[in-house]
C-alpha cells in the first residue's frame, strides 16, 4: 500500500505541471491573437487615414499662387466680393481648409489645457472605435456600435461645451479662420484661375474621398 501511495504521488507531481501550464499557454495564445487583431485594425485605420491625407494634400494649390500680390484688388461692391469669394473657395478650398486647421492648432497651442483635453478625447474615440474590437460591456450589458456612438457624442459635447473651455477655443479658431478666408477670397481676383465648372457637382467635400481603385484622375 505504501509503495502504491508513493507511485500515485509521483504520478500526480508529474501531471500537475502539465495541467497548470496548459491553461496559461491557451490564454497566452488568445491574448497574442487579440493583440494581433488590434494591431492589424490599427494599421488598416492608419493606412486609410494616410491615403486620405495624401489624396487631399495632392489637390492643394500652390501657396505662391494663393499669395500672389499682383492679383489683389479691392472689390467695387458687395456683389463682386461675394462672387470672388465663391470662385476662390471653389479653387483654393483645400488651401483654405489647411489654413483653418493651422489657425485652430495655433489657438489650441495658446490654451494647453484645452489642447491636452482635446487630444485625450480624440484618443478615447480612437480606442473605442478602432483599437477596441470587442463589444463594450458595462455591468453585464452589451452596447452596440450605435449606442457607443451616441454615448461618445454626448460625452464629447458635455466635455467640450460644459466642462472645459475647448468650445470657446474652437469657436475662436473657426471665427479667425473664416475671417481670414473671407478677406482673402474677397480681395483675390480670380480672373487668372482655371475654374472647373464640373468641380462642384460632387459636393464641396468631394476632395476628401480618395479615388476608387481602377479609376484614373486627370
Amino acid at each position: 500500500d505504501a509503495l502504491s501511495f508513493d507511485c500515485c504521488r509521483k504520478v500526480s507531481r508529474q501531471s500537475c505541471p502539465r495541467r497548470l501550464f496548459q491553461p496559461s499557454i491557451t490564454g497566452s495564445m488568445g491574448s497574442d491573437a487579440a493583440l494581433g487583431s488590434v494591431t492589424m485594425t490599427t494599421q488598416l485605420a492608419m493606412s486609410r487615414v494616410t491615403e486620405c491625407a495624401r489624396h487631399v494634400l495632392s489637390q492643394r494649390r500652390e501657396w505662391t499662387e494663393l499669395a500672389d500680390r499682383s492679383a489683389y484688388a479691392k472689390p467695387e461692391n458687395f456683389a463682386e466680393a461675394t462672387g470672388r469669394l465663391r470662385k476662390n473657395i471653389n479653387y483654393f478650398k483645400v488651401n483654405y481648409v489647411l489654413f483653418m486647421m493651422a489657425v485652430m492648432v495655433l489657438c489650441l497651442l495658446t490654451h494647453p489645457a484645452s489642447m491636452f483635453m482635446l487630444v485625450g478625447l480624440g484618443a478615447t474615440w480612437v480606442y473605442m472605435f478602432v483599437v477596441k474590437t470587442e463589444p463594450l460591456v458595462i455591468s453585464g450589458r452589451t452596447f452596440s456600435d450605435r449606442e457607443k456612438l451616441i454615448g461618445m457624442s454626448a460625452l464629447s459635447l458635455i466635455i467640450i461645451f460644459f466642462l472645459s473651455s475647448i468650445g470657446s477655443v474652437i469657436f475662436m479658431g473657426l471665427g479667425l479662420g473664416c475671417a481670414g478666408v473671407a478677406a482673402h477670397g474677397a480681395m483675390r481676383v480670380p480672373d487668372d484661375l482655371f475654374l472647373d465648372e464640373n468641380a462642384g457637382d460632387n459636393g464641396f467635400f468631394a476632395f476628401l474621398k480618395p479615388p476608387q481603385t481602377g479609376t484614373a484622375t486627370i
